[in-house]
C-alpha cells in the first residue's frame, strides 16, 4: 500500500496496514541539505532538493510545501520580511495595517508573481510531478485569522477582537480571499492544501470569540477547497490545547484535526471516535530533541496505544527545530514499522 493509498483508505473509513507518519518538517528540511531556511525559501530548486531529501530520510506519508508557513501570504500582501544568513526562520518585520485602518487599501496578491508565492508554487509543482502518484503533497496556507495576525500584529489583532470586532471581521474576509487565491494556485498544479491557524489557539482566543468571528471565514475557505474545488482532504491545524474548540473546529468542515502534544489525546480520541475526521497526534519536538532514541520509541508506543482507538489515527511531530538530529525522528518511524 502506497502512502497515498494509506491516507485514502483512512478517509474512506477502510482498513490501513499501518499508522501514517506525518512529521512537521519545515525549516528543518533546509538543514537536511546544509542550507539556511531563508535561502531555501527563496529558491525553488533548493526547496525541491530539501523536500526530496526529507522524503529520502524520513519517508513521511504526506508532504507539506512550506518553510515559514505564516509569512508567505503576508509578504505577498505587502508586509516586509526579515531574511537571515543564520539558521533563523524568515520573519515579519513590518506590518501593513493597524487596527481600524483602511482595509480597502489592501491589495489581493497575484500568486503567480508576488512575494515568495511563486517559489512555493514552483517547488510544489516539481514535487507533485516527482512524488504525487504515491504521496499526497499539500501547499501550506495560513488560515484567515492567522494571516490577519501577521498583517496587523498578533497582539494588536487580539485586542481588536474585543474593541473592533466588525473591523476584524472585515479584515478576515479580505484574508479569506487571499487564501482562496493562493490555495487555488496550488490546486491548479495538482497539489492539495493544508491550513494552519495556531494564532487562534486557546487561551489566546476564547471559544465564544472564535465561534462568532473566526469560524465563519475559516469555514468558508475550507468549504471552498473541499466542495467547490473538490479537494478530498483539507486539514485545519492548530497547535496548543484545543479541546475546548473541538465543536467549532468540526463546524469548519475540516476532515483532519490535530491533537498537539500539549493536549489530551485520550480526550480527542473519545470525543472524535465517531467523526469522519483524521486525527493526528504530535510528539513534543523538545522531547525528541533531548531524549535518547530508546526513550523516544517508548513514548511513541505510548501515544500509539491511545491513538489507535481512533479508526483514522496518524502520528506526527510538532515543528522540528532546524538542528534536530535525524536519528531522533527516524526512531519514531521505526516504531510505526515495527507496530504495523
Amino acid at each position: 500500500m502506497t502512502p497515498r493509498q494509506l491516507i485514502e483508505n483512512l478517509l474512506a473509513g477502510k482498513p490501513a496496514d499501518r499508522v501514517p507518519f506525518c512529521p512537521a518538517v519545515y525549516e528543518h528540511k533546509a538543514a537536511l541539505i546544509g542550507t539556511t531556511p531563508s535561502r531555501m525559501s527563496r529558491d525553488a530548486a533548493l526547496f525541491e532538493q530539501a523536500i526530496v531529501r526529507e522524503i529520502e530520510v524520513y519517508q513521511p506519508d504526506m508532504v507539506v510545501i512550506g518553510c515559514d508557513v505564516y509569512n508567505v501570504e503576508a509578504e505577498a500582501v505587502g508586509c516586509k520580511v526579515r531574511i537571515f544568513n543564520s539558521n533563523d526562520v524568515p520573519s515579519i518585520c513590518e506590518r501593513i495595517i493597524a487596527p481600524g485602518g483602511d482595509i480597502s487599501r489592501l491589495r489581493l496578491p497575484n500568486p503567480q508573481a508576488d512575494g515568495r508565492m511563486p517559489v512555493n508554487l514552483e517547488a510544489g509543482k516539481r514535487i507533485q510531478k516527482r512524488f504525487g502518484r504515491e504521496r499526497i503533497i499539500r501547499g501550506a496556507l495560513s488560515a484567515p485569522f492567522s494571516l490577519a495576525c501577521e498583517l496587523a500584529g498578533p497582539e494588536q489583532l487580539l485586542l481588536a477582537l474585543l474593541d473592533r470586532p466588525k473591523w476584524v471581521a472585515e479584515l478576515l474576509s479580505f484574508c479569506a480571499g487571499v487564501i482562496r487565491a493562493y490555495g487555488k494556485a496550488f490546486i491548479e498544479r495538482g497539489l492539495g492544501v493544508i491550513l494552519f491557524d495556531s494564532h487562534a489557539s486557546p487561551p489566546l482566543v476564547s471559544p465564544d470569540l472564535y465561534k462568532k468571528i473566526i469560524l465563519p471565514p475559516t469555514a468558508e475557505v475550507i468549504h471552498y477547497f473541499r466542495f467547490d474545488l473538490g479537494i478530498p482532504l483539507v486539514p485545519y491545524i492548530m497547535g496548543g490545547d484545543t479541546k475546548i474548540l473541538l465543536d467549532s473546529m468540526l463546524e469548519t468542515g475540516t476532515n483532519n484535526i490535530l491533537c498537539d502534544y500539549k493536549s489530551d489525546l485520550g480526550y480527542f480520541v473519545n470525543y472524535l471516535k465517531d467523526e469522519p475526521v483524521l486525527v493526528r497526534a504530535n510528539l513534543d519536538p523538545y522531547f525528541l530533541l533531548t531524549a535518547p532514541p530508546d526513550a523516544i520509541k517508548a513514548r511513541a508506543r505510548e501515544v500509539l496505544a491511545v491513538g489507535r482507538r481512533h479508526p483514522r489515527f496518524m502520528l506526527g511531530t510538532g515543528i522540528l527545530p532546524y538542528d534536530m538530529p535525524p536519528e531522533k525522528v527516524i526512531a519514531v518511524r521505526q516504531v510505526l514499522a515495527e507496530e504495523s
